[in-house]
């Protein structure tokens, strides 16, 4: 029996041997097959993480651009509010003209115009009495008056020489002067 014996111990240690190799071999594609699957796994974070940062930094970036639009339009905003003060502050002293410069307005602006002498001349009320003793113009209303400035009516037609109007007027032309000045950058 020992002949049998050898044989079945020839038989068992070569399947074993087999077995062995087999179970080598196994282990091996198990290993290749698990080192694939984290590479790609390595791969996808990678993907992921990378396609996070860009998202992250667009965001950032819109929150920034948004933040920087919203206080240049700020900054934008304030600016117009002192250009419109000094308009205001404009209108103010043009408003306060004393005596002597009025005249001096009012006689230059007279001299630049084609007047036929039958037009009406309406000026602020503190400045009749001025305007009549030097004869600026021959018809002086004594019934309608200006805040500032003065007004020339005839046949339906008014043209307008107030202060305010005449800031309005160059208001759009002088801004970016102004802004020019005020805000040297």
């Amino acid at each position: 029996m020992s002949n049998l014996e050898n044989l079945v111990q020839k038989i068992l240690d070569d399947a074993r041997e087999k077995a062995s190799i087999i179970k080598e071999e196994a282990n091996k594609v198990k290993d290749e097959i698990v080192n694939s699957k984290l590479r790609e796994a390595n791969e996808e974070k990678k993907r992921l993480l990378d396609r996070s940062v860009r998202e992250a930094n667009l965001a950032k970036e819109r929150v920034i651009s948004g933040a920087e639009l919203k206080a240049r339009n700020e900054i934008l905003f304030e600016k117009q509010k002192v250009i419109e003060r000094v308009f205001k502050l404009a209108g103010e002293r043009l408003a306060d003209l004393d005596e002597n410069r009025y005249v001096s307005f009012l006689t230059e602006t007279l001299k630049g115009l084609q007047l036929t002498g039958e037009e009406i001349l309406v000026v602020p009320m503190q400045m009749r009495a001025k305007v009549k003793k030097l004869k600026l113009h021959k018809n002086i209303s004594d019934e309608e008056t200006v805040e500032s400035g003065f007004l020339i009516k005839d046949k339906g037609i008014i043209l307008n020489y107030t202060f305010d109007s005449l800031v309005e007027h160059y208001k759009e032309e002088l801004e970016t002067e102004i802004a020019g000045e005020l805000f040297k950058e």
